[in-house]
């Protein structure tokens, strides 16, 4: 389950289009082979002006109708007999009509027939399309026997030949359409089961990964970061309530309301986080807003200057790239504010093209005019100290889940620089997406 992905396209949508491609081709050789044998008909034969006017109505109808009212691939009213429904019957009935009076005109015109079968095999069934040529050639030998018995006085032979040699190839082109046919139409409904499976199975998979991220994260924060919280709340408001008239009652009274604020959002942004993942900052508002807050709270009488710049044509990220983009500056700001005694944070996002990715990717960009630090003397153990040290593993855990690559500069008196890069190519068009615009 966890290996397999959605079709990129649509299968069955391709299959229909190379089908339509194959009614197309077979629609130009309808118009282009039959306006040709009409003019070479015509032109060769010794007849009456009447006659020939005749002969191009007769010939040319039934292809006209047929391109233009004859459509096997819209079944709403077909039948189990006629691809078209009604329309494939209409067309029968009118090229067998139209061939067979031509013929009384001009015999030699029996051989018209090779561009009406295909369209009678296309229009209709096998076998009610072999009977509609049966009883078509048997009307040419009707013609042909009237004309030999009452004008010509010739012989037959030929026509009944020429009938039962067209009913006869046309058969065996007839069961290889069929097949072809019915070979398609198995493969549309196979692919058709494949990609309801696979829709299936990503729902599957996408529900399985939010239940135990749910649990496991419920589990680690209802004991500790929610109670934690809720306990910060209620003393800031209550030391707000006690405050006396001191002359720094102003400057405490905003530190206060700055605390209740960040508990407030963090108490809300861990119940959203227990109920389905979805950081409260982000189901509020967009990305942009979210990373401002950020910032802003960050911000303070004696907090570091902070600068967001976002590209204005960033698309719309998924929701699991707009949280890992989200909890990496909220890390990385939270490292600045405790080790590096920063004047100004500066944080760049924005979309760019990566070489060795292939593709475009979203660039994040995490600067400091800190202290900052030698990056060799940081020990495995202070890197991996989650929400202890540097915090470098949760960040770069965070871009290795959706196939990001993470990065830190640091010198010390230098400041710190932090890179992340999320390919945006296919790497992140599974992911669940969420309305949230940056």
């Amino acid at each position: 389950m966890k290996g397999m992905q959605p079709m990129g396209e649509s299968g069955i949508d391709a299959m229909r289009v190379s089908t339509s491609n194959v009614h197309s081709r077979w629609n130009m050789y309808f118009a282009v082979a039959t306006p040709l044998l009409i003019i070479a008909i015509v032109m060769l034969t010794q007849i009456d002006w009447y006659q020939r006017f005749a002969l191009v109505v007769l010939l040319g109808l039934p292809t006209v109708v047929f391109l233009f009212f004859v459509d096997p691939y819209s079944r709403d009213d077909a039948e189990a007999l006629s691809k078209s429904g009604y329309r494939g019957w209409c067309f029968a009935v009118l090229a067998v009509v139209c061939l067979i009076a031509a013929t009384a005109i001009n015999p030699s015109v029996v051989f018209v027939q090779f561009i009406v079968v295909p369209q009678l095999f296309i229009a209709f069934t096998y076998w009610p399309s072999l009977g509609i040529v049966t009883l078509m050639n048997c009307g040419f030998i009707g013609v042909a026997w009237v004309q030999s018995a009452t004008l010509y006085g010739g012989n037959i032979t030929d026509t009944v030949v020429e009938s039962i040699a067209s009913v006869f190839f046309s058969g065996m082109i007839g069961i290889a359409n069929d097949h072809l046919v019915e070979v398609n139409e198995h493969n549309m409904q196979l692919i058709g089961r494949l990609e309801s499976q696979q829709e299936v199975i990503r729902h599957l998979s996408h529900q399985e990964g939010i239940a135990a991220e749910r649990q496991r994260m419920a589990g680690e924060m209802h004991d500790t970061i929610a109670q934690s919280l809720t306990s910060v709340l209620a003393l800031s408001r209550a030391a707000a309530d006690e405050m006396g008239d001191e002359q720094d009652r102003a400057l405490a009274m905003k530190h206060i309301r700055m605390i209740s604020a960040i508990a407030k959002e963090s108490l809300d942004d861990t119940r959203a986080l227990i109920a389905n993942s979805t950081p409260a900052a982000l189901q509020k508002s967009g990305l942009r807003d979210a990373l401002q807050r950020t910032l802003a709270n960050t911000e303070g009488e004696d907090g570091p200057t902070c600068a967001l710049h976002v590209d204005q044509n960033i698309p719309e990220l998924p929701l699991a790239l707009q949280v890992a983009v989200l909890r990496i500056v909220q890390e990385a700001v939270t490292n600045t504010q405790k080790h590096s005694r920063a004047h100004g944070i500066t944080v760049d996002l924005g979309v760019t093209h990566d070489l060795q990715q292939g593709g475009a990717v979203l660039r994040l960009c995490i600067e400091d005019d800190g202290i900052g630090f030698d990056a060799a003397s940081i020990s495995d153990e202070q890197a991996n100290a989650t929400g202890h040290g540097y915090g470098f593993i949760d960040m770069r855990r965070r871009a290795e889940e959706l196939s990001g690559g993470f990065s830190c500069v640091s010198s010390i008196g230098k400041g710190t620089r932090i890179m992340v890069l999320f390919p945006i190519g296919e790497q992140t068009q599974n992911l669940p997406t969420e309305d949230a615009s940056l």
